[in-house]
């Protein structure tokens, strides 16, 4: 893979970052589809202003191999997410597709039928216009790492002792850590590799468990208070339409109360390692 080239969009984001670190260092050239440049730009790194809304230069797609897209616009974000993604992303795999660039998509264990929230609705309608055959599409679970929904897990149980439990925190969780996540995309790309690929540790826990495992590495006594979900749903509602904002959206309470399990055994035995589990990988991350 020395010396190929790999577009990723959402190149600032959590996920986005990761990846342009992980290539880089893997020697790639790596084109960084940012909406604002960084205040301290990587080295190695070709940035290129970039947005869902607009059609990216085709001058981006020459000599690149591989295109990663995790750029996402969230509906809390704008309104016209749905239309802005969905829109985004079919371009997107059209360009991708007229220079024979391979496209991996990063969607979500969200995404699925049932879901509710606009995120998982979103990201399933996006899986849809792909080509199982040609294209490849990541599910990722739960990833964990310095940046996104478990650092802010992390944060919360750090300052308080009393956890409320939305739904009794019997939500189901299956993790991966951000390091597995880029392997997991690098070995995809070595063996050329096509198809959907939900990606996590094997074994399912619940939110609660998940509480308890931070406590416990942090040598912390927590306690918990079951709260229903319609309450805390219709509080988040009221906030939001009085502009006022809360540690937690609306959309986030959906995305949590459908969250689903899924088997990855098949594909994390073909992709040749098994995800570290949840407890290593808060090791990792609270032992720094």
């Amino acid at each position: 893979m020395n010396k190929r080239s790999v577009i990723i969009t959402g190149a600032n984001g959590f996920i986005g970052s990761a990846l342009v670190d992980y290539f880089c260092n893997k020697g790639m050239h790596v084109k960084a589809f940012v909406r604002r440049l960084p205040t301290l730009p990587k080295e190695r790194v070709e940035y290129c202003l970039y947005s869902l809304e607009k059609t990216p230069n085709e001058v981006y797609f020459e000599s690149v191999d591989y295109f990663i897209h995790c750029a996402f616009v969230k509906h809390d974000v704008d309104k016209n997410s749905d239309a802005i993604n969905l829109k985004g992303t079919s371009l997107l795999l059209k360009l991708c597709r007229k220079h024979n660039v391979k496209m991996v998509f990063i969607s979500s264990f969200s995404a699925h039928s049932e879901a509710m929230s606009h995120y998982g609705k979103n990201k399933f309608e996006c899986e849809k216009i792909f080509n199982l055959s040609t294209d490849v599409v990541i599910k990722p679970g739960l990833v964990l790492g310095d940046c996104g929904f478990a650092s802010e897990v992390i944060s919360f149980v750090k300052k308080s002792n009393v956890i409320p439990l939305i739904g009794g925190g019997k939500q189901p969780l299956q993790t991966l850590h951000i390091n597995d996540l880029c392997l997991a995309i690098d070995v995809i790309m070595e063996n050329a590799y096509c198809g959907l690929f939900s990606i996590a540790e094997t074994h399912v826990l619940t939110m609660k468990s998940f509480y308890k495992e931070i406590g416990a590495i942090l040598n912390k006594k927590i306690f918990f208070i079951p709260v229903p979900f319609s309450i805390v749903f219709w509080i988040t509602r009221s906030f939001e339409l009085l502009k006022l904002k809360l540690p937690i959206s609306s959309e986030s309470l959906l995305g949590l109360k459908y969250l689903i399990s899924i088997d990855t055994t098949k594909d994390v035995r073909l992709l040749g390692f098994f995800p570290r589990s949840y407890r290593d990988s808060l090791q990792l991350i609270l032992k720094k």
